[in-house]
């Protein structure tokens, strides 16, 4: 009998499957390395979603300039409301615009590992007129984070709506391999740092509670919580003080900072 319920890799099942919340690293990077000491900092946020990355640094900095490019439709969409303008498309027809306004720093939250060639994003990038000085803040699922490792040594590998077993996920990174790609794309990393991952770990289980959001287009509603917003003010900073000292085995997401070498 055919199931129900659609798993992950049915990708006509939903267009767009994430349970949106802000990376607070992401966020203290973006507003040290690109935003401190300047008055109307210009942002471009590849991959924004629905902006729940843009919404923070907002809340933080209200004179700053973001800018989204997003392929998704209603994810762009819910973004519009906080973003300054937004591009509908995949980066590469972006850049084919030839933007020429230029910008200080482009987020890259969870996107690499969703490019087919990630060399040449990062080329095509560093390349543009636009982006030429800008930092990047780039944020990449760690592979070889404790919970996969277990994983591993199961058998077990199953994909998911979201996470590190994202159903659309092309590529995987752990700290050294992502250190090596963007060494071997000239780019000097400024400061690296980690998102903690125990709290994440249960992350398969929590995005249960929101499932009907989520069919309903409501991506933001975790963010929107209480239950979140207790989390960040009074888990989150302890959690994280904790995966730091072991990043390579306790950090969920790989978050840096680099700029051309």
């Amino acid at each position: 009998m055919r199931p129900t319920r659609p798993i992950p890799l049915d990708l006509d099942a939903t267009e767009y499957s994430y349970v949106e919340r802000p990376n607070s690293v992401l966020v203290d990077l973006v507003s040290r390395h690109v935003i401190a000491g300047r008055v109307g900092a210009r942002i471009l946020d590849i991959g924004c979603g629905a902006g729940a990355n843009a919404r923070e640094l907002k809340a933080k900095h209200p004179s700053v300039f973001i800018s989204g490019v997003e392929p998704n439709a209603r994810a762009a969409e819910l973004s519009r409301a906080v973003m300054d303008e937004v591009f509908v498309g995949l980066a590469d027809a972006w850049l084919a615009r030839g933007e020429t306004r230029a910008f200080d720093g482009v987020i890259l939250s969870d996107v690499v590992e969703h490019t087919p060639d990630p060399v040449g994003f990062l080329r095509e990038l560093s390349r543009a007129p636009s982006l030429g000085d800008a930092r990047l803040v780039i944020s990449v699922p760690n592979y070889a984070v404790w919970y996969n490792r277990l994983r591993t040594l199961a058998g077990r590998f199953d994909y998911a709506w979201s996470g590190l077993y994202d159903r659309t996920h092309l590529r995987f990174f752990t700290r050294r391999s992502l250190a090596g790609l963007l060494r071997y794309c000239d780019l000097r990393v400024v400061e690296e740092r980690c998102t903690p991952s125990l709290v994440q770990s249960a992350a398969p289980v929590l995005r249960r509670l929101f499932e009907k959001d989520v069919a309903a287009g409501a991506h933001l509603t975790l963010a929107e919580s209480p239950a979140f917003r207790a989390y960040r003010r009074f888990v989150e900073p302890a959690e994280a003080a904790v995966c730091g000292v072991w990043p390579e085995l306790l950090g969920f997401q790989l978050v840096c900072v680099a700029e051309r070498a």
